[in-house]
């Protein structure tokens, strides 16, 4: 990996300490400087995304590893089994073979298992034009499959998808992997437009989401490209007049359309790219208000984060950094969005959810991590700004300002620590996704974000249980099967290896500069919070069993409030920032 050094600072004029920690907070650090593509063993160079957390990972270790003698190299990413993945590309005119299928029950079992796990997503599914066709198949399998080929590879992607979610994790291989192999053979061609582009569309969805639990996110990438290439050309992301389509065709077109574009613009974030399609060139409707049910209603909020999505990356993100201050701008603007979201979140997990328990609705797990994912992106680049900052300056002075970004970031850790919490009680209820991506992804950038916060500034983690149950976290999915899981710790690992060296070169002013020696068993975690804590620690089971997971009684635990967010954003006024000459 090179190496960028940070042009020397000029020289300025005597100012107060506020005044002073501006010029390290001002610019996005994963934008404007730093890493910006990595030399496998093989000598090919791979792009590290300002938004991805795995071009983090590396940014943050190799920053780190820099200042350690004799640092050791990376975890290497591209040795995962799952590229084991393999397949035959399949003819058109080609007959797909029909053989190892379950019988008709299992599958539909499977079918609502999948559509389950997938929550807002699954709308994907057609859930009338797929059973049709699964009756067809099971009267006459061959003739289904040679004549409705991308319905075919949605059902036996479907049926990977359905193996992976009922795996106990005791399989030496990721459970389905033949079916999705067979459902690859029959779409990693050119999709002919005069065919059922609908289905294939479709297909391409539930395959990309699949490669993405496999940790093959530039191959899902692509593939959700060649989905959302489809509704372009056919026109879906434009309002379809009623007289001239068919209403219930131009709702389906809706559905797939907007679920390509929430998944799209998902793994633009994952892998650093910005997003295929500009909002003002999308004319559709948003699916609630075509129609009026819970499903339409959760998918419209989803549309909705990933908008917001979009609007972070050519904001705190964007390549056009003309004016001192503009990260600290982006950021505010970004907290007003989010704010508003909040709200409506709050609104619609409380009219749609009243009285249950949100652990068990995938609905409204999905949406809460999807939130937590922008905050998360907004405000990223502060803590690499930290980090920087402690890296500069070592434990020579305070390395945040007091506020407003002391605010922020104080924000970005309590996202993060929540996150976790809620994430961890999934899991004790043996509710934690172990093959989708999200959660996994989730519980990686928290922790890596919290790691490196716990180190320049302890102060805003006063929680100290977060990093064992975090590794409690890691090791279910990996014992569960998760594909991505096993590099995901290593990753993590190898964090608190370089920072440990690190640590170990600097002066040790007090015991909380070193993280891990914090963490290391629950007694310790005791002496440091003191007994008479009203904060309950994260590893404490009674105060798990305590979390609040009925709307009505404590979703704001997961989100922070609108007006919380509206407080931060109106606190971080440029003005207050700027530097005078």
């Amino acid at each position: 990996m090179q190496h960028h050094q940070r042009p020397p600072e000029l020289p300025q004029p005597p100012m107060s300490s506020r005044e002073s920690t501006v010029p390290d907070f001002d610019r996005n650090p994963l934008v404007d400087n730093g890493e910006t593509f990595a030399i496998d063993p093989n000598g090919k160079y791979w792009y590290m995304g300002p938004t991805s957390s795995w071009a983090f990972c590396r940014r943050v270790v190799a920053m780190i590893g820099s200042r350690v003698p004799e640092p050791e190299p990376p975890v290497d990413p591209w040795d995962l089994q799952t590229r084991q993945l393999t397949w035959v590309p399949l003819g058109l005119h080609q007959q797909p073979s029909v053989e190892n299928l379950p019988s008709r029950d299992y599958a539909l079992f499977l079918l609502m298992t999948v559509k389950f796990h997938l929550g807002p997503l699954s709308q994907i599914i057609h859930d009338d034009s797929f059973r049709q066709h699964l009756e067809r198949f099971y009267r006459n399998p061959a003739a289904e499959a040679s004549q409705s080929r991308y319905w075919y590879a949605q059902l036996l992607i479907i049926l990977a998808y359905g193996e992976a979610f009922s795996a106990n994790g005791t399989m030496k291989t990721i459970p389905g992997l033949d079916y999705a192999s067979r459902a690859l053979a029959l779409t990693s061609s050119l999709i002919p437009m005069g065919g059922d582009t609908l289905a294939a569309a479709e297909a391409l969805c539930l395959i990309a989401l699949y490669l993405q639990a496999l940790d093959l996110r530039l191959m899902a990438f692509q593939m959700i490209g060649q989905a959302l290439r489809i509704c372009l050309i056919e026109g879906w992301h434009r309002q379809m007049p009623a007289d001239q389509v068919d209403v219930r065709h131009s709702q389906r077109c809706n559905t797939v359309f907007w679920t390509a574009y929430i998944i799209d613009r998902e793994f633009g974030t994952l892998v650093g790219a910005p997003s295929s399609i500009r909002d003002e060139d999308i004319t559709t409707k948003l699916p609630s208000a075509l129609t009026s049910s819970v499903g339409a209603d959760a998918l419209a909020l989803q549309i909705r984060l990933a908008r917001l999505t979009a609007t972070i990356l050519t904001g705190v993100y964007g390549v056009d950094r003309s004016s001192s201050g503009s990260l600290l701008r982006d950021t505010q603007s970004a907290l007003h969005d989010i704010a508003d979201i909040s709200r409506d979140m709050s609104v619609f997990l409380g009219s749609n959810l009243e009285g249950i328990n949100i652990k068990t609705s995938k609905t409204a797990t999905r949406l809460i991590l999807s939130y937590h994912h922008c905050v998360v992106l907004t405000t990223r680049p502060l803590v690499m700004c930290l980090l920087q900052r402690r890296l500069a300056r070592g434990g020579q002075d305070k390395p945040v300002p007091s506020d407003p970004i002391s605010s922020l970031l104080q924000s970005c850790s309590s996202s993060a620590l929540n996150i976790l919490k809620m994430l961890k009680s999934l899991c004790d209820s043996n509710l934690i996704d172990c093959f989708l991506p999200f959660q996994l992804e989730t519980v990686f950038s928290s922790t890596f974000l919290l790691y490196v916060i716990g180190m320049v500034a302890p102060d805003f983690v006063t929680d100290r249980s977060w990093l064992s149950m975090a590794h409690d976290m890691f090791d279910t999915m990996i014992a569960r099967g998760s594909p991505a899981a096993p590099l995901r710790k290593r990753e993590f690992q190898r964090l608190e290896q370089v920072m440990e060296a690190y640590l170990a070169e600097q002066p040790v002013e007090t015991e909380r500069e070193v993280p891990r020696q914090l963490y290391n068993s629950a007694q310790d975690q005791e002496s440091i919070m003191g007994v008479g804590n009203s904060v309950g620690s994260m590893g404490d089971a009674s105060y798990m069993s305590q979390i609040p997971w009925t709307v009505q009684d404590g979703i704001e635990g997961f989100i922070m409030s609108p007006t919380d967010i509206l407080n931060m954003a109106d606190e971080l006024q440029i003005d207050d920032f700027i530097v005078h000459q």
